[in-house]
C-alpha cells in the first residue's frame, strides 16, 4: 500500500556517500577473509582432515567478540559527547588499531596464534563497526531509510567482489598473504578518512553517564516493549545462519563435492562478479521501492526467490546450474540486503539507536558463532562416514532450511508508520 511522504529535509549526495562508503571497505575485507582467507589459511596450518572443526571454532569464538564489542561500543558512542560527534571518533580509532592487528595475521604459523589474532581484529574492527552502523538513523529521515540503505547495499556489494577478487589473485604467490594484508590496511584506512569527512556529526548535548555507567548498562537492552523489532531479528539470524553455512564450505564444496579443487578460487571470483551484478540490479531499485510500499511485503519476495536460487546448489551437477543459481541469488540477496536494513531502521528503537544497532549486528555475528559450531561436525562427520564432499552437500540443505525458517517469520513484522 502506497503511502504519501511528509515534508521532511531530502538527504543529498552527501549524505548517502556519508553513511555507506564504509560499508564498501568492510565487506572488501570480510568477503576475502570469510570465504576465501581464513579457510584456506586453516588448512595450510592443520591440514585437510581437521580443517573443518578448527575453521569452526576460529569463526564462532570470532564472532562472539565481534556481537559483544559491538553492543559495547555502540551503546557508549550513543551518550559520546566527544566534540567529532557520537561516531566519528570511535570508527578512527578502531580502524587505526584494527591496521595494527592487521599485520600481525601473515606471521601466524599455528592455529592457537591464528586465533588470536583474528580475535584482535574482530574487537578493533568492532569498535568501529558499532558506532558506524547506527549513522542511517542518526543522519536519514525514517521516509528515506530504503534509499539509504540501497546506497549501502551498492557499497556492500561491490566490497563483496572486490575482496574476494583481490584474494583470489594474490593468495596464489608467495607473498600473496602479506600484500593483501596492506590492501586491506589501506582500503580500510582510506574509506574511514573519506567517511570521517563526508559526515556532519553534532556532539552529543543530552545527559552523560560515566564510562562505568556507559559499560554496564550497555548489555540491558529490553526487547520485549518492541516484538516486530524481535520478529525482525529471528528472521535475519535464520537467514544468516544459511548464508554463514554456505560461507564455512563454499570453498571446500567447489573443491571436495563438485571436484574443481584448482579452480576453486577462480570459480568463487566469477561467482562474486555475477552475483554483484545482479544484485546491484536488484538493490537499485529496492531502496526506491521499499521508501513507497510495503517493506514486509518485498523482503518476504526477496527471501523467497533467495531460497529457489539455493535449490541449485543443492543439486548442482555441473557450473552451468550453479552459475544460473548464483545469478538469480544475487539479484534476490542484493534486494533482501536493502530492504532488511531499512525495516531494520524503521523498527529500531529510538532512545538509543547504536545499541540497538549492536543488537541489530547479533543477527549477523551470532550466526557466525552458531553456524560453523553446527556445521563443522556436520560435515566432518559425513565426509569421514559416507564420502568426501557430500557433507558440504548436506550443508546446502541446512541453510535452505534455516532461510525457510526466516521467510516464514516475517509475516509477524509490522512496519512503523511515523
Amino acid at each position: 500500500m502506497r503511502s504519501e511522504l511528509p515534508s521532511v529535509m531530502k538527504p543529498t549526495l552527501r549524505d548517502y556517500l556519508g553513511i555507506s562508503l564504509f560499508w564498501f571497505a568492510l565487506s572488501f575485507f570480510w568477503g576475502a577473509v570469510l570465504i576465501l582467507v581464513l579457510p584456506d589459511r586453516v588448512e595450510q596450518l592443520v591440514g585437510p582432515r581437521e580443517k573443518d572443526r578448527v575453521l569452526a571454532v576460529v569463526t564462532s569464538v570470532g564472532a562472539f567478540v565481534a556481537s559483544a564489542t559491538q553492543i559495547l561500543f555502540g551503546a557508549i558512542s550513543d551518550r559520546s559527547r566527544h566534540r567529532m560527534g557520537r561516531r566519528r571518533p570511535y570508527l578512527i580509532v578502531g580502524t587505526l588499531l584494527t591496521t595494527v592487528a592487521l599485520f600481525l595475521f601473515p606471521a601466524a604459523r599455528t592455529a592457537w596464534t591464528l586465533l588470536g589474532v583474528y580475535l584482535l581484529i574482530q574487537f578493533f574492527l568492532n569498535v568501529a563497526n558499532g558506532p558506524y552502523q547506527a549513522l542511517i538513523p542518526d543522519r536519514i529521515p525514517w521516509q528515506y531509510h530504503g534509499t539509504a540503505s540501497a546506497w549501502m547495499g551498492i557499497c556492500t556489494l561491490l566490497g563483496r567482489i572486490g575482496g574476494p577478487f583481490a584474494a583470489s589473485l594474490l593468495l596464489g604467490s608467495e607473498q600473496g598473504l602479506f600484500w593483501l594484508t596492506v590492501l586491506f590496511a589501506l582500503f580500510l584506512n582510506a574509506f574511514m578518512l573519506l567517511n570521517v569527512w563526508l559526515i556532519r556529526e553534532e556532539p552529543y548535548t543530552g545527559n552523560s553517564p560515566t564510562l562505568w555507567e556507559a559499560i554496564r548498562s550497555s548489555y540491558d537492552v529490553p526487547l520485549r516493549p518492541y516484538p516486530s523489532f524481535v520478529w525482525l531479528l529471528i528472521s535475519r539470524l535464520a537467514i544468516m545462519m544459511g548464508i554463514y553455512t554456505v560461507n564455512f564450505c563454499l570453498l571446500y564444496y567447489l573443491r571436495d563435492t563438485l571436484g574443481y579443487r584448482e579452480q576453486a578460487f577462480q570459480l568463487i571470483t566469477h561467482f562474486m562478479i555475477l552475483s554483484t551484478v545482479t544484485g546491484i540490479l536488484g538493490t537499485i531499485p529496492s531502496g526506491k521501492l521499499a521508501d513507497r510500499y510495503s517493506k514486509r511485503l518485498i523482503l518476504a519476495l526477496s527471501c523467497l526467490i533467495c531460497l529457489f536460487a539455493g535449490m541449485g546448489f543443492l543439486f548442482a551437477r555441473d557450473l552451468t546450474v550453479v552459475y544460473i543459481a548464483v545469478g538469480v541469488f544475487g539479484a534476490g540477496f542484493g534486494v533482501f540486503q536493502a530492504v532488511d536494513w531499512a525495516l531494520a531502521c524503521n523498527l529500531l528503537p529510538r532512545e538509543a539507536p547504536a545499541k540497538y544497532m549492536g543488537v541489530w549486528g547479533i543477527a549477523d555475528t551470532l550466526p557466525q558463532v552458531v553456524a560453523p559450531l553446527i556445521a563443522g561436525p556436520i560435515a566432518y562427520a559425513i565426509n569421514t562416514s559416507v564420502e568426501m564432499g557430500m557433507g558440504y552437500r548436506a550443508l546446502m540443505v541446512l541453510a535452505m532450511v534455516y532461510w525457510a525458517l526466516g521467510t516464514v517469520v516475517i509475516r509477524y513484522i509490522r512496519e512503523r508508520k511515523e
